[in-house]
């Protein structure tokens, strides 16, 4: 019983990765099973039996809530835009009351506007790397191989940090689109074995970046909890700028724009209740 109910969670936990603007890690502690994942993956050989079917039941639900909602956006996105960006961006500030009030406590140091500030001009640095998605059709094979290794490492990092989306850095880098359709191949056998080309490289960027991402996170929190959340904080903060400016760069009618207002509003209720 308690593995289906972890099963359930992690259903819940894969919606909340496949939407961008949404911590998955971040549920995952709310859900109470952050902390039990980390240590299960840092000491998965103490209990072999134990951890595999933690962490399998928790996969499962994972990956079969990314499969059938990596539909539901993709329509989202190419059909009512602004509206769905928007409730994604609201989705990041309700998120991210969470996150101060882990840190709201505690005087603000020197070292911790170092770190907020840091990190903000990190997501503008990475929007250098931004490719557009006609690049990514007539890219070379090699490169391709690359690209979906540091896709998979960036999702790994991000599945692990609380408070940072990894679809949300996809979309500043313009990796979302691929990483979507990637996604709604996995709903398919014959899909993966004729897609191992892409698979398989991010699957090496998956592992890779867990294992560092694990060991990271697990040192930071135990012996530098404030000045981590308030890296986190800088990361989301400059991610919903970024957002918030690339969402404005198009033209949208009156109706667009009140009803993308509305979503924003709901966007931010539903993450301060995620959260």
């Amino acid at each position: 019983m308690a593995y289906l109910i972890y099963l359930v969670k992690g259903f819940f936990i894969g919606i909340a990765k496949i939407l961008p603007g949404v911590s998955g890690a971040m549920l995952a502690m709310s859900f109470g099973v952050y902390d039990d994942a980390i240590h299960a993956i840092r000491h998965y050989r103490q209990d072999l039996l134990k951890n595999t079917f933690f962490l399998g039941s928790l996969g499962i639900g994972v990956i079969t809530a990314m499969v059938c909602f990596s539909h539901v956006v993709s329509f989202a996105l190419n059909h009512y835009y602004l509206t769905t960006m928007l409730l994604f961006i609201g989705l990041i500030l309700g998120g991210m009351t969470g996150l101060y009030k882990k840190v709201s406590h505690h005087h603000i140091r020197i070292q911790h506007i170092f770190v907020f500030m840091i990190c903000c001009l990190f997501i503008l640095w990475i929007r250098k790397f931004q490719i557009h998605e006609s690049a990514l059709e007539i890219i070379s094979p090699s490169k391709m191989f690359i690209y979906m290794i540091m896709i998979g490492f960036i999702d790994a990092i991000t599945m692990i940090i609380p408070g940072i989306s990894g679809t949300a850095i996809f979309m500043i880098l313009g990796f979302y689109p691929l990483f979507l359709s990637m996604i709604q191949k996995l709903g398919s056998i014959s899909s993966i074995l004729n897609s191992m080309g892409t698979f398989f490289p991010y699957g090496l960027g998956l592992f890779l970046g867990i294992l560092i991402a694990v060991w990271i996170m697990d040192y930071l929190l135990n012996r530098h909890h404030e000045v981590t959340y308030y890296g986190i904080l800088g990361l989301s903060s400059s991610s919903i700028l970024f957002l918030f400016f690339e969402t404005l760069s198009k033209n949208y009618t009156v109706t667009d724009i009140v009803a993308g207002l509305m979503c924003l509003v709901i966007g931010y209720y539903l993450g301060h209740k995620f959260e």
